[in-house]
């Protein structure tokens, strides 16, 4: 009976999902406009001749659409050329002129090669003196241009001009202005580019940072703000794609740094000394188009990468100065034969032209796809957990691996503070949540070879998707990491409460919990008490991987220092943190303000939980959540970690301890460290214990100085980022 009651359970919640999927699809811009097509297709039966029709119509939808967005295109470029030339027209009739910086030792060499569309390289010009920030010198090649580019020429200050008699065409023009170029690097942009605010210094910061990046691109965006390109594929039949072209150009796939094939021309920075030693340009590119896939295949071969750089980038009015789309495409078509011919080696490895291939070829390696799915993206100073998985991602994006983040609970935030906390060359699936989960796992089967599920909420979560789809996974093995066994918490935190579970209550929580662990190949437990109860119950795959953390003590001694410390959040009433403060205020707090009576604390963390409004006295200091608590460790003499009831490892004393402050727990905290009590810390079991712990600790310089001295030793010995690493590693062996 009570297994057909949990199997109707099951059955109302699944169709409570599929019923908020199906009204969300309903309700969409996307389900109205196709309803047509669906009425159309719902027409034609199964295997019916009148398919092809079918097909046949929704191919001309499909032109159709394609159709609007390329009118769209000559819309936004007729707004812009008319604006354009009017800026020109009023400039050249000025008394102004461009003044470019003065330079003699010049870091970047920027070539422009100019044919007609004289408006257009005016905004480019402008775009420069707006926001190129590094130190430059500007190299213009004019390819005889009949327009006003002589006129805006003319008008320029500080720039080493080439005045072509013929139209030379972008491949020679290019080589030579190289040739005189001065600067450590040389940048290839389009006349009819503008770029944006830190594109330079952010594409120089990057290619400066190893010397095995040969050259660096940027996200080339269309007038409409949709993406161009961010970083190219090159096929094995020579074809080329511009990654993401027509979607919006925040997207997550668009937002993180990775290997490419190659990056356009139209935004190119690479070293002058690589430039000169493969000969420039190939003339067999000339006057344009494959010179660049050409240039970044044999830079390629020198053992040299490809980076397409996010954070810089342009917007590109496209086709400017080569007669239109027409003449482009004829163009292509015929260098991509060259560059098959040259290049038939290197294009033998390369993915085939099969749309089903874009998402691996996207990125220029062979490492293995990792999905890691927590609650969010791990800011350290959130506490609960995220500052290992940060440490775990950190390490990770080191390795010969591609990582994707999927913040399933919290998955809304800013990019800026998404790359302020993780490496930019994760890929961080924000706005999907658990709503997108599923398709999101659809669109990607196969993609991954691990699946990393953090938190066992997370990994309920992905069983119940599993059960709607159990060949979601396609070929992608499961981790589990447990990050807690969150079950003894719970049993502990209600006989706190005075609601004590039986034993066989107890035994039912633990192994519900774990039993989600069923279909994870390995279950990670992050110290060697949690392996163990994976074990008793049968667990027998599961490695422990806990935190790492460097020793950095402060510089501040005994004397120099003042007052507690407590860190934590402090958002949920009920959770271990504020359980834990709220009993150390109460109960532990007086006994110590009539020992010390000028006793200070400062509580650092998101301190939102209704209950600590009521606390109000001068000596209590709430500082909310900080970016940096350095100083704060520096200054405070004893930390403290009053928790009754938790699961896990607690991070807030390997943190302590490797800055130097000495601690006192809790006899949990001290089982789950492994810790001995009055060596790495002290700890107290009751009020009163507690307080005279903490008592002894304030005012004893020698035992403050030898806990100090443990704890560091022990950080060192049980948080080795070495350790920490090769441990993570072999999760993916």
């Amino acid at each position: 009976m009570e297994q057909q009651t949990q199997n109707f359970k099951n059955l109302e919640a699944h169709t409570e999902q599929l019923q908020h999927a199906h009204e969300l699809i309903e309700h969409s811009i996307f389900w109205r406009m196709t309803y047509p097509l669906r009425l159309l297709r719902n027409a034609v039966a199964p295997g019916s001749k009148k398919q092809d029709a079918v097909k046949e119509i929704l191919a001309i939808e499909n032109s159709e659409q394609a159709t609007g967005q390329i009118e769209g295109q000559q819309l936004e470029k007729q707004k812009l050329d008319n604006s354009a030339k009017g800026a020109l027209d009023k400039f050249l009739t000025s008394t102004e002129q461009l003044q470019f910086p003065e330079t003699e030792t010049p870091q970047l060499s920027i070539i422009l090669v100019f044919y007609q569309q004289a408006h257009l390289s005016y905004l480019c010009l402008q775009s420069l003196l707006e926001f190129a920030n590094v130190c430059y010198e500007l190299i213009i090649v004019d390819n005889n241009s009949t327009d006003e580019t002589a006129k805006l020429l003319n008008k320029i200050d500080n720039a080493t001009i080439i005045r072509n008699a013929d139209n030379f065409g972008f491949v020679k023009a290019v080589n030579q202005a190289a040739g005189i170029a001065t600067g450590e690097y040389i940048l290839l942009l389009n006349n009819d580019a503008l770029i944006e605010k830190n594109t330079l210094s952010n594409a120089l910061q990057v290619i400066e940072s190893d010397k095995s990046i040969g050259a660096v691109g940027a996200k080339i965006k269309l007038l409409d703000g949709s993406i161009q390109e961010a970083g190219s594929i090159i096929f094995s039949d020579g074809a080329c794609l511009g990654y993401g072209r027509g979607n919006v150009s925040d997207n997550y796939e668009f937002m993180f740094q990775r290997d490419v094939d190659y990056c356009s021309g139209a935004f190119l920075l690479f070293r002058n000394s690589n430039f000169k030693a493969l000969g420039g340009f190939d003339l067999d590119y000339a006057p344009a188009y494959y010179e660049e896939s050409d240039f970044c295949i044999r830079l390629q071969k020198k053992g040299l990468r490809i980076v397409y750089v996010p954070s810089s980038q342009i917007t590109h009015y496209e086709f400017a100065s080569c007669g239109g789309m027409e003449n482009a495409q004829k163009l292509q078509a015929k260098h991509r034969e060259v560059l098959c011919t040259k290049h038939a080696d290197y294009l033998a490895e390369q993915f085939a032209n099969d749309d089903s291939k874009v998402l691996h070829a996207r990125t220029r390696n062979n490492f293995p796809n990792i999905l890691v799915i927590d609650d969010r993206v791990p800011h350290p100073s959130l506490g609960s957990g995220y500052p290992r998985c940060s440490s775990m991602l950190f390490e990770l994006s080191k390795m010969d691996l591609n990582i994707s983040l999927y913040p399933l609970q919290f998955p809304e935030e800013q990019w800026d503070d998404v790359y302020n906390t993780l490496p930019n060359t994760i890929e961080v699936i924000l706005e999907s949540g658990r709503d997108g989960l599923q398709s999101f796992l659809a669109e990607r089967k196969n993609f991954f070879q691990f699946i990393v599920v953090s938190r066992v909420h997370n990994m309920e979560f992905f069983n119940y998707c599993l059960s709607l789809d159990p060949d979601l996974l396609g070929d992608a093995k499961i981790i589990y990491d447990a990050e807690a066994v969150s079950a003894p918490r719970e049993i502990l935190r209600m006989e706190f409460h005075g609601e004590a579970m039986s034993a066989e209550d107890q035994a039912k929580l633990i192994e519900k919990e774990l039993q989600q662990s069923k279909l994870a190949g390995k279950i990670v437990a992050v110290s060697n008490n949690e392996a163990e109860i994976f074990k008793q119950h049968g667990y027998s795959n599961t490695v422990v991987l806990g935190h790492t953390i460097a020793s950095k003590p402060g510089r501040n001694e005994f004397k120099q220092r003042s007052g507690l410390l407590f860190v934590g959040a402090l958002r949920d009433e009920g959770s271990p943190n504020v359980d834990s403060l709220l009993w150390f205020l109460i109960n532990v707090f007086p006994i110590l303000e009539q020992a010390i009576p000028d006793i200070k604390l400062n509580v650092v963390g998101d301190n939102s939980a209704p209950s600590l409004a009521t606390i109000g006295k001068d000596n209590i200091n709430f500082t909310g959540r900080v970016d940096s608590i350095e100083e704060i460790y520096n200054i405070s003499r004893v930390f403290i970690a009053p928790t009754r009831f938790a699961a896990g490892i607690p991070h807030k004393i390997h943190e302590a301890a490797a800055k130097g402050l000495p601690s006192v727990t809790t006899p949990l905290l001290a089982q789950q460290l492994g810790w001995k009590d009055s060596k790495e810390l002290l700890v107290g079991d009751t009020p009163e214990a507690y307080a005279a712990q903490c008592i002894k600790l304030y005012q004893n310089e020698k035992l403050w100085q030898d806990v100090r001295d443990a704890g560091l030793a022990a950080i060192i010995e049980d948080c080795s980022q070495e350790t920490f690493r090769k441990k993570l590693a072999g999760l993916f062996s």
